[in-house]
């Protein structure tokens, strides 16, 4: 997990991917900050560019929840992006956010959240883009 790097998905349509290693793959080659989490909403992996943006390395950043790098008062936000992707026919959603980093400040973040389907299995991938260069 250690350099992960983001699958560059259209926003356009729910990606399926064949298999685990081609997504995990498609996330590493990218140069956004992305993870993807499995249905449980846990964080399954993500890329170097994510683990710069927030300043953490990346043994660190696998140790943290979603909710340690999340502005509290973006949580809503974040659900309702969430569902959205879950429940829209292209399986996509954008939400504008700010993420908090190790030193505590925050980025705003663009959010591209796309539905990806592995097999029977459906994971949600995060691309960030922030708004503003990060301190």
């Amino acid at each position: 997990m250690s350099d992960l790097v983001s699958m560059n998905t259209s926003a356009s349509s729910v990606t399926a991917a064949p298999d685990l290693s081609s997504l995990y793959y498609r996330v590493v080659r990218s140069d956004r900050a992305t993870t993807v989490h499995d249905g449980s909403g846990a964080l399954a992996f993500y890329n170097s560019a994510c683990s710069n943006l927030l300043g953490y390395d990346s043994s660190e950043l696998a140790l943290l929840g979603s909710s340690a790098v999340l502005h509290p008062a973006d949580t809503e936000a974040l659900a309702d992006a969430t569902a959205r992707a879950f429940a829209a026919l292209d399986g996509s959603a954008d939400a504008r956010l700010r993420l908090v980093r190790k030193d505590g400040g925050a980025v705003e973040v663009d959010l591209e959240l796309s539905r990806v389907q592995v097999g029977d299995r459906r994971y949600l991938l995060v691309e960030s883009t922030p708004v503003a260069p990060a301190a």
